[in-house]
């Protein structure tokens, strides 16, 4: 089972980046990717969508327990320059989202829906009595 903060270690080392290089890549102090990469904080949604077009690997590989991490075919380089070439703008990405977290998303929605009713009953009760 890998953390994020071991794929984030092992991406960045197959990438010949140091922690300093990739944290001015993302625009974060050194210090909080060191926490990333040792578990100790987990990356905003937004850097987490940047360490994933960077590192050209789906967001949920990353945030999965698998250890395995599919890079894409592309030559492995280290560097600014690549970054700023190469990444896609966040409005191009396409994030798929599992059918089980959508089917949860569902079922909490329908569990919320039942509680604003109850609720709503509730209050209709105590006003009532109020009167």
């Amino acid at each position: 089972m890998a953390t994020l903060g071991t794929k984030l270690l092992n991406l960045r080392r197959q990438y010949r980046l140091s922690q300093t290089e990739i944290a001015d890549i993302l625009n974060v102090s050194q210090n909080a990717y060191n926490k990333w990469e040792s578990d100790k904080n987990k990356p905003s949604a937004d850097n987490l969508l940047k360490l994933s077009q960077y590192y050209k690997v789906d967001i949920m590989e990353l945030l999965d327990d698998n250890d395995k991490i599919n890079l894409s075919n592309n030559e492995i380089k280290g560097g600014n320059n690549f970054f700023a070439n190469n990444i896609p703008t966040i409005n191009t990405v396409n994030i798929q989202q599992p059918s089980e977290i959508m089917e949860r998303i569902l079922q909490t929605q329908e569990q919320i829906s039942k509680l604003l009713e109850s609720q709503f009953r509730l209050i209709e009760e105590l006003l009532k009595k109020n009167k």
